[in-house]
């Protein structure tokens, strides 16, 4: 990595549905995606996930969001260094 190049340390992302059939009211998740050494150094990251409420209908719609999110931060991060 050049060490000019400013350091990605770490990243949030917000996101937001409607709320489910019963309740109805909007819902919100923050993924926040963290590493100890930095995500530019370490090529990794572990999540953090805050929310007061987030529904799903399978465990398919929580990869979805971490595909997403591996996609803008972890395939960045591999290409730099190829």
């Amino acid at each position: 990595m050049e060490e000019d190049k400013p350091i990605l340390e770490s990243a949030s992302f917000e996101f937001s549905q409607e709320g489910n059939c019963l309740d109805g009211i909007d819902e919100f998740l923050t993924i926040e995606c963290k590493s100890d050494l930095g995500i530019d150094r370490n090529e990794n990251c572990f999540y953090v996930l805050k929310t007061k409420k987030w529904s799903i209908d399978s465990s398919k719609d929580l990869q979805d969001l971490f595909d997403r999110i591996d996609k803008v931060i972890i395939s960045k991060t591999k290409n730099k260094i190829k």
